[in-house]
This record gives C-alpha cells, structure tokens and sequence, in this order.
C-alpha cells in the first residue's frame, strides 16, 4: 500500500486491485495556509504539506533532512550541521532565512537578529505536520514572510498515551536519540519531549552537542473553551570552523583554519493561548508567548580573541476574532511583537529594541461552489530605538502595509487553477544596522524591504499521476545586502530595485501498488534593477533545483528509497566577477525493514559517491565545504 502527500493534496491508499480502474481524486486534506483552518485546494497559493505518514516514513532525524527531500527546499550552512543551517526560498540568497517565516504552533522562531533557527530545538517527534507555503505572504503573517512561510505543527493529545522513541548514530561520531510522548488525562492533555543530539562534525571544529526538551498542556473543557500552555529549551555548543580558499579546500575539505572559534547558546521559549467558541459561527483565540536567547561567541581576529555576548527576548501577543458560515470564512486581529536585544561586542555594548502592532483582517468567501475568492490586509506600525556604545539612538518610527488577493476555481476535485497578486515587506534585521565584522559598524539608515509579487497556479490529477505547478514574477525595492565595497569592512545596503520570476512543477506516479515516483523542480531567476550592479544575478540563488525519487516496498516491511538532489551553480559576488560555484548532483539511499507495526530498523546513506560542493561563501576566499558522505543507522520504536 502506497499513500502519498504532496504540495496540499494526497492520493488514497491503492491496492493491486484498485490499480487499473483506479481514477484519482484531490480530497480535502485540511490546512491552515491562513490564520484560520482552510481545504487545500481554497488557497490562492502553492502549499505542500507532510503530514504524519510522511515524517515517520522519512525515518529522518531533523528537519532540514526532511524539508530538503521532501520539499525540495535549499539549505545552505558555514558549520555542516543542521542545526545552523539557512534556509532559502523564492530565489534568495544571503540571509535567506530572514525572508522565510518559520512558525510552530502559530508562533514565530525567526528572531529580530540574524542568528539562523535551530532546526534540531523542534520536537520532531511530536510533529503532526508541516506545511510549506511558497510566495509573499506578509499580509496575513507580517515581518519575514517574504519568500515563503514553513508552518509546523505539533500533535494533539490523544485518548491513549502515544509516543516515540528513536535512536541513531553514524558518521563522525553522530549520536541521536530523542523520545516523545501525548496522552490525556480526563480534559488534561499533556505531551512531552526531550532529545539529545552531538556529532564531531564533517570538518575540524564542526562539532555540535545540544539537549532540548520541553512539557505542553492542553486542557478542553468542552465544545466551547480550549486552553494551552508549554515551555521548551535548548542548550547548545558548537564549533565555528570557518571558511576555506579554493585552494585550501582542494587540498582538504575538512580541515579548518579557525579551530579556537566557538558558539554556545540557551533558549527558552514560553507559549500559551485560549479558544472560546461563542457560538457556531463566532469564535475568539488568543495566543501568548515569551522567549528568551542567550548567545556567547569566542572568535578570533588576526589572531586576537573578540567576545560576543548577545541577550534576547521577545514578548508577543495575537488576539483574533472568526466569523464562519457555509460560504464565508472572515478573521480580525492584532499582532504585537515586542523584541529586545541586550549585547556587548568586544567592550562595545549595544541596546535595541523593536516594538510592532499590526491590525489585519482576512476573508474567504465562495461566490460559486467551485469559485472562491480570497483576500488579506494588513496595516503595522514599528518603533525602534536603543543606546549605541553609550549614545541614545534616535526613535524611529515607520508604517508598513500589505495585502493580497486571490481566486481559486476548483475542477469537480479533480483539479483547480489560481491566481493571485500581493503586496510584502521586511524591516531590517538587528545585525543588518549593527554589523560586526570585526569593528562594529552602525548603518541606522536602512529601510524596510518591500515589493510586490503575481502567482498562477494549478494542480491535476489524471489517472495515477497528480502534477502541479506554479509560475511567479517578484518586484522588490530597496532590498537588503552586504555591500564589502562600502566602508573599511563592508556595510550593509539598500538596493533600488530587484526582479524575480520563476516556477515550481511537482509530480507523482503511482506506477503499481509497490512503487512510486516522485519529481520536485524550481526554478528561479534574480536580478538587479539598476545602480552600480544593475543587470547582475544575486549571489547564491541558483537557477535550477531539481529533486527526484523513487520509493519501492517490495513487502509490507520493506521500504526502499532511492534519491537524486541537483543544486545549479551560482555567483558569489554581486559584479558576477568571481568564479562561480560549480553545480552538484548529490545521491541518497533509504531501507527501512520493520519488525512490527511499532518497531522498525533503518538505514540511511547520504551523498552516496561523497560528491565535493560548496555549501555556503562570502565571497572567493571565503568558502563553506558541504558534507561529504555520510551514514546513520538507528531503530524506531512506536507505542
């Protein structure tokens, strides 16, 4: 039996029987591409979902592994470990994960620095589903919601105690092992997590060792009033080994020219919200939470040692009231951010503080049974101010707005085609004004990113192939790069004006009840619209992206998977001057045996032929190795 769940739609499970009569269906698969629960096939966007079966089937360890097999999206990392890894979306390319939105359970994990998520902090053993929602989409999620949102949903508690215990080790010494529990207990629900991860890393001073862990309760009265509350951490340490030349990654990937530079870090993150159902077509949420980061750096200059201490907290708040009836589903709210940061940079000590409110408002309504139209609008309001090395920085405040409007015709669920067209922006990151590098240089200057972006879409299916694809053009203004012609140490900058267009085509085949295909292409193309770089392609965005696989279960406790990632090359520099990065095509292997249905083995072997790439650069002599071969062996068990 084969189940598959790709982009939002899923095909049912298919028997030999079914096989040759069989005619597929799109069935509703539910959602939440807006802030409130949505059918897959009513969004005006490209939304792929991973459900459960799929994160478990994956046997995957952490997310990036999973987002890039499964998604097709393109990580990017200076460590080799997934924990630091950046993500990109939409045809970006430095500081890509500060265009792409991450939530969990609603609330944001992008924070108001640069720092990059810590994948291996998500509980993914509690992970219900994670839902990738690609294009501009600031109008119903504010700030960083640029190239895309990745939602990540944890389980609900259940009547029996569920849960999973998983352990692995590989390659450079990896070790993981993680363990996840949710029962209820009368209207009390509770789930737990804890993990622990450590490698030696790829390269010289790539090691990481983290222990998360955390407690959520859920408690539901009745029909009408819902609460929750759950507290999680992180304590982590990691080497930072550095860039390499050309030359001295020919000579040995793995060694490092920065073997003193580490990183430690401590999260906590406190979250909570109620639900009140007033009646059957009012309803009022409130979601709360508070998070703290603290970050120490030790690294080396010419040889002379910095200390980096950093302090984060941020404070959020999101009431929302819904309507619903049969043909409209409308939502209002406020969202109030309140981020802080509390650092000291060698002996320079900096203060920042970002407060933003946003009042914005959603509608969906069906004009026909097979027509609906979409819309969001969003207006926010940002103050910033801080003290700069003892000196008061002048308060700002700045107005931002976006929407987005869409229509969505549906095909006797059998199909569906959209459209849509939106407005987004993105304020400067904190580390964008306050570049260390290593003298501290202050650009208080920098105004939001913003632009405006068009999308068609569609999907299909006929017979045992379900295909879909979409096609975008992107105007953006006064985006943000590091410019390193500016300044003794480069600075920070904004763009007049950058373009984009691109697509995404996906496609499954069932080609008998043992096996099936799958096919994952984007493509992007990014360009700069006058100034001194006009004409030129954005650094690390390649053109092309291409994921294919196969699955085989030759019995009911087999399952085989072979599959192929292509990466094109890309630029490093923005006169697209530099030798480009060569393109990859990396190989990986997947058997899973199962014992039981609660026990199972497996094996996975990534970057089969150890193929050498560059994962990440800052320029010719300033090179990120990515990781060679890699092996992990690990058992699963599920109760």
């Amino acid at each position: 039996m084969i189940a598959t769940s790709v982009l939002g739609f899923a095909q049912e499970e298919i028997s030999a029987e079914e096989l040759p009569r069989m005619v597929v269906e799109l069935p509703k698969v539910i959602v939440s591409a807006p802030r409130f629960s949505d059918a897959d096939i009513e969004v005006p966007a490209r939304v792929q979902l991973i459900d459960r079966a799929t994160i478990e089937d994956s046997e995957t360890t952490d997310l990036v592994d999973l987002l890039s097999k499964e998604a097709n999206l393109h990580f990017r990392s200076t460590s080799g470990n997934s924990a630091l890894s950046k993500v990109s979306l939409g045809g970006f390319g430095e500081n890509s994960d500060q265009r792409v939105l991450v939530l969990l359970d609603g609330h944001r994990l992008n924070t108001a620095d640069l720092g990059p998520i810590n994948w291996l902090s998500i509980p993914l053993s509690l992970v219900e589903s994670i839902e990738v929602i690609k294009g501009g989409q600031s109008a119903l999620y504010g700030n960083n919601a640029v190239g895309g949102v990745i939602k990540i949903k944890t389980v609900q508690s259940q009547e029996e105690l569920t849960g999973q215990f998983q352990t692995s080790g590989g390659s450079f010494d990896s070790y993981n092992t993680r363990l996840g529990v949710s029962g209820k207990v009368g209207s009390l629900g509770v789930s737990a997590h804890a993990e622990h991860d450590e490698t030696d890393g790829y390269r010289e001073n790539s090691q990481y060792e983290a222990d998360g862990g955390g407690v959520k309760f859920d408690w539901l009265v009745d029909d009408r009033f819902s609460s929750h509350i759950s507290v999680s951490g992180v304590d982590s340490e990691y080497g930072l080994p550095g860039p390499l030349s050309r030359a001295e990654i020919s000579a040995d990937p793995k060694q490092s020219m920065e073997v003193e530079n580490f990183g430690e870090e401590e999260a906590l993150y406190y979250r909570g919200g109620i639900g009140f159902y007033l009646n059957e077509e009012f309803s009022f949420d409130l979601d709360v939470g508070h998070t703290e980061r603290d970050l120490y750096s030790l690294l080396y200059f010419f040889g002379i040692p910095y200390e980096i201490e950093q302090d984060y907290e941020i404070f959020s708040v999101s009431p929302t009231l819904t309507y619903e009836n049969d043909r409209l589903t409308a939502i209002v709210g406020l969202d109030h951010y309140d981020d802080q940061v509390d650092a000291v940079f060698g002996t320079d000590p900096v203060e920042y503080e970002r407060q933003t409110l946003a009042a914005f408002t959603s509608l969906k309504y069906h004009l026909a049974e097979d027509l609906i139209v979409a819309a969001s609008l969003r207006a926010e309001r940002a103050r910033t101010d801080g003290i700069y090395s003892g000196t008061d920085l002048d308060e700002v405040e700045e107005e931002q707005h976006a929407w987005s409007i869409g229509l969505v015709r549906k095909f006797d669920n059998h199909g569906r085609a959209y459209a849509s067209a939106r407005h987004f922006y993105r304020y400067p990151a904190t580390d964008e004004i306050l570049v260390y590098s290593p003298l501290l240089s202050f650009t208080p200057d920098l105004v939001p990113e913003w632009g405006y972006e068009v999308e068609l879409g569609g999907d299909l299916a006929l017979g045992s192939v379900v295909a879909g694809a979409r096609v975008y053009n992107q105007w953006m203004h006064d985006e943000i790069i590091f410019n390193p012609d500016l300044g003794f140490f480069g600075e920070n900058t904004n763009l007049d004006e950058t373009s984009r267009y691109g697509a995404d085509l996906f496609a499954t085949w069932t080609l008998t009840d043992k096996t099936e295909t799958r096919a994952n292409y984007s493509y992007a193309h990014a360009e700069i619209d006058g100034g001194a770089f006009d004409g030129s392609e954005i650094p690390l965005v390649p053109e092309h992206k291409l994921r294919v696989a196969m699955e085989h279960r030759p019995s009911d406790s087999v399952r085989i998977v072979t599959g192929a990632s292509y990466t094109d090359s890309v630029y490093i520099d923005f006169d697209n001057a530099e030798s480009e990065l060569s393109d990859y095509l990396l190989f990986d292997l997947s058997v899973r045996y199962a014992f039981s249905e609660d026990a199972s083995a497996f094996v996975t072997v990534d970057n089969v032929f150890d193929k050498e790439y560059v994962s990440e650069a800052y320029g010719p002599d300033a090179l990120y190795p990515g990781v060679g071969r890699s092996a992990k062996v690990g058992v699963t068990w599920r109760f």
